[in-house]
């Protein structure tokens, strides 16, 4: 088996660095929430305002649990589930009005989706909550 020294350090960077892209945002949403709403909306979602809301709590509580890395194991997939969503209902569609643009946007929520999975299977790396509560 290879011997990754900085594995544990890889896996914090990468935890960070989701958590924190999910929780910026999510306060850009909570600070004009009428522009989530407005496209859920365009996009025929029942229920936009709720869903808006539900949305950009979603990705700052989930985006902070994932920052502290706590049982990332649960906490990943609310993420995922709003990023495939977001890739079949905004994206896909998009590839034929601009097809350039919308590939490097699901080749992005695909990354971060592959993220989020590696987090869910390898653990949350070193300074998680996760694993300073399991010291004790």
């Amino acid at each position: 088996m290879l011997n990754y020294p900085y594995r544990d350090e890889g896996l914090t960077v990468l935890r960070v660095t989701l958590g924190l892209f999910f929780i910026i945002s999510g306060l850009m949403k909570l600070f004009n929430p009428d522009l989530i709403t407005g496209l859920l909306t365009d996009l025929g979602f029942p229920a936009a305002g709720f869903l808006g809301w539900l949305v950009l709590l979603t990705e700052i509580i989930f985006g902070l649990l994932v920052l502290i890395g706590w049982k990332l194991g649960i906490s990943v997939w609310p993420l995922v589930i709003i990023l495939v969503v977001a890739v079949i209902k905004v994206y896909v569609p998009q590839l034929s009005i601009n097809p350039l643009v919308a590939t490097i946007n699901i080749l992005f929520h695909l990354t971060t989706i592959a993220g989020f999975i590696t987090l869910a299977l390898a653990g949350p790396g070193k300074l998680a909550v996760t694993r300073l509560l399991s010291r004790e």
